[in-house]
């Protein structure tokens, strides 16, 4: 993907609507991605199942951008989501650091609810233009959209809590170990 040209003119409201449908669509294309690597680098069976979900859904939810940009006659804009780039460097640098499976496991479902905050963040905006521009089809289209990522939240923040207790449980156990090895 490109970075968008500085000389592509956004000075209408549609404008502006049209570019930040067309990061949202790069966002998810950028998460699918993602999403797809991220599934191999995790061994419990409930995030890994969460993550496939959630790579679908994001899918599904690239396919509502394109519908509501074609709705509205216009091509989407050559963008790249820098804020979805950055999240996937994240965990890149991350996996490059040669982490252990449950460390590894805990920054992906915390990058995972950071993708789910961006894209909640990103929808409510877009939901709130469609409708002050009387685009109530879109912005329909779109709260499908922002529904699915807020359950997603929700999945992926219980999966966190858990990996989270089971973390400190390995490290309280660990430190217990090496206490009593130093006795």
């Amino acid at each position: 993907m490109q970075t968008m040209s500085s000389t592509m003119p956004m000075q209408t409201p549609q404008d502006l609507f049209i570019h930040e449908l067309s990061d949202t669509l790069s966002a998810e294309q950028i998460i699918v991605e993602m999403l797809g690597q991220a599934q191999g680098m995790v061994q419990n069976p409930q995030l890994r199942q969460g993550l496939q979900k959630h790579q679908q859904e994001s899918q599904e939810q690239a396919q509502r951008v394109q519908q509501v940009i074609q709705m509205t006659g216009q091509q989407p804009h050559p963008v790249t989501c820098h804020a979805a780039q950055g999240l996937m460097q994240s965990l890149m640098d991350v996996v490059q650091s040669g982490p252990s499976p449950e460390v590894l496991e805990g920054a992906v479902v915390a990058g995972a609810i950071k993708t789910e905050h961006l894209e909640i963040a990103g929808y409510t905006g877009l939901i709130e233009k469609a409708q002050a521009m009387g685009q109530s089809e879109a912005a329909q289209l779109l709260q499908q959209n922002l529904q699915q990522e807020q359950a997603m939240l929700q999945q992926l923040q219980g999966i966190s809590q858990q990996l989270t207790q089971q973390m400190a449980s390995m490290a309280m156990a660990q430190d217990g170990s090496s206490a009593s090895a130093t006795l």
